[in-house]
């Protein structure tokens, strides 16, 4: 059996993360990938290269070359903007013997678009806040009072909270669908945000674990600070809503608890960037995915963690020379 190599690409900020692979796969490689030779979990592996922008291209034809040199065995991406492309270059990458950790493209396309969430979740009795993709039906929904003013308005595809706004009155939500068609209006939900990490086994499809967190602060759309918790009803409803879906490996879910109801508002089929509280805490999805890879079945370990652990995310610096800079090329 090949010892596995790992290929984290959109690297990014995830230091951390990255950090935890490495120290995990004692047996086995973690390298990193990005755009960009400033992103500073690219400095977390003594490997790393820098790749095309996802929206060029050859990005994909030049991930599988890197594969083929480098023999990468298995390839992750920590950015919604890239499982798509990933999803759909599957087989390319299973041709020459790299396994790509990703939902399939359906599961993917199902969690970016947050109107087909939505209609998703009324389909299987899942609680969602109210969802508007036209500013039509959201007029004649607040008409009949079916929804009432303040609104979120976010784009129906999205990721990062970016351009995710409360709005407190039909004209500027009106204002904003004028400017951008792309656009849905959601029920705002006044409770308390949890967010989940669940891990799916990749050969066995079932859920393996589960890490509840309330949120207690965010900053730039990410988890900043949060307290651990356990609850029978939350492992309950994930394992619902992942059931026959087709989402596997690390995933992120966002949840409101509005008096006692739980509401599902976004599934990221991706580490969440709060997944440190979780990994802290006992809950490691990197040796459950290097087993994974070793062909070998991770048994269920929901709820197995400590309540009221809080996470306290903090700054850290790396230090790049301009001499390594120049060495590295695509």
């Amino acid at each position: 059996m090949k010892t596995p190599h790992l290929l984290i690409t959109s690297a990014g900020r995830r230091a951390k993360l990255v950090d935890y692979f490495v120290r995990d796969w004692t047996t086995g490689r973690v390298s990193t990938a990005d755009c960009n030779p400033l992103a500073a979990a690219l400095y977390m592996t003594e490997h790393h290269y820098i790749v095309p922008k996802i929206d060029e291209v050859d990005y994909i034809d030049h991930l599988l070359r890197l594969c083929q040199t480098e023999k990468v065995t298995a390839i992750l991406s920590l950015i919604d903007p890239e499982l798509g492309l990933l999803a759909e270059a599957t087989e390319r990458f299973q041709a020459i013997g790299v396994t790509v950790i990703v939902s399939s493209h359906e599961a993917c396309q199902l969690c970016f678009d947050k109107y087909a969430m939505y209609e998703y979740c009324l389909s299987r009795g899942i609680a969602h806040a109210q969802t508007y993709h036209s500013i039509e039906s959201f007029r004649e929904a607040l008409a009949l009072s079916e929804i009432k003013l303040p609104v979120f308005v976010k784009p129906r595809s999205g990721s990062a909270s970016i351009e995710v706004r409360r709005v407190e009155t039909l004209a500027e939500v009106e204002q904003l669908f004028a400017k951008n068609s792309g656009l849905i209006v959601q029920e705002l939900l006044v409770g308390q945000e949890l967010g989940v990490d669940a891990y799916v086994d990749l050969i066995s499809g079932k859920v393996t674990s589960i890490f509840i967190k309330e949120k207690l602060m965010m900053r730039a759309g990410e988890t900043d600070k949060s307290r651990s918790v356990v609850r029978e009803d939350v492992f309950e409803l994930v394992e619902q809503v992942l059931e026959h879906s087709g989402l596997v490996g690390p995933l992120d879910f966002d949840l409101f608890d509005v008096d006692g109801t739980l509401y599902l508002s976004e599934i990221n089929p991706r580490f969440g960037g709060g997944y440190p509280h979780a990994y802290e805490c006992g809950v490691n999805f990197p040796a459950q995915l290097f087993r994974n890879l070793q062909h070998e079945i991770n048994p269920p370990h929901i709820g197995n963690y400590t309540s009221d652990l809080y996470m306290l995310k903090h700054d850290t610096m790396t230090l790049v020379s301009a001499a390594a800079l120049q060495q590295m090329k695509r």
